[in-house]
């Protein structure tokens, strides 16, 4: 899974689903932003402490970065059980999207990723096999504006195993009702169109190397 996957690209812990074709800029902007808005967050705290202030500082670093995050669409931190797989879960949610193009654009590029196994294993390693991961469901509304969803994800279980995407809760070793996975969602659009931010992402990153 690669630039060249329509409907979903790999980078690190990040999960992109696309709707369509995103253009390379764009998909930097938001791969880049996401990644300075967790760094930014993890300097203030650590969310298993203070989850609500952790996603305040997620929220006003994406917005320092040119993003306009919806008031009615953030969730704070809550933890889910899994009875199936955290795939499943994701699956659940997306089919609870306001947009069902977003929400089908996430299942279609769970569909693809499932099979390639080179993909499925940079992320067990980049995610630490689940204990951190992100998955955006991105698009360009009528406008022409991208606006995303960002699912922040910790998988909670006693006995961390690759390929922890697809695998079964009942597959587990460990059958224990810790087993679990602790989600906080946004949902965002651009405020401006196929822009770079490169200038605030550098001023940013200078801000949160110099803390």
């Amino acid at each position: 899974m690669d630039r060249q996957t329509l409907n979903g690209i790999l980078t690190g812990h990040n999960l992109v689903s696309c709707i369509g074709d995103i253009s390379p800029q764009d998909y930097d902007d938001l791969t880049h932003c996401t990644q300075l808005a967790t760094k930014s967050a993890d300097m203030i705290c650590s969310r298993f402490v203070d989850s609500a202030k952790w996603l305040h500082e997620y929220v006003n670093t994406l917005n320092f970065l040119g993003w306009s995050v919806f008031e009615d669409a953030v969730t704070t931190r809550t933890r889910y059980n899994i009875s199936k797989s955290v795939a499943e879960f994701l699956i659940q949610s997306a089919q609870r999207m306001r947009d069902s193009r977003q929400g089908n654009a996430m299942i279609d590029t769970l569909d693809v990723l499932q099979p390639d196994k080179p993909a499925l294993h940079s992320l067990d390693e980049e995610s630490l096999l689940g204990e951190r991961f992100q998955v955006i469901p991105a698009r360009y509304d009528s406008k022409g504006f991208l606006e995303i969803a960002v699912f922040n994800l910790e998988l909670v279980t006693q006995t961390r195993k690759s390929n922890f995407l697809f695998l079964d809760a009942e597959d587990q070793t460990s059958k224990s009702s810790s087993n679990g996975l602790i989600s906080s969602w946004i949902n965002a659009h651009s405020k401006q169109k196929s822009a770079p931010r490169e200038k605030e992402a550098r001023d940013r990153n200078d801000e949160i190397q110099s803390a």
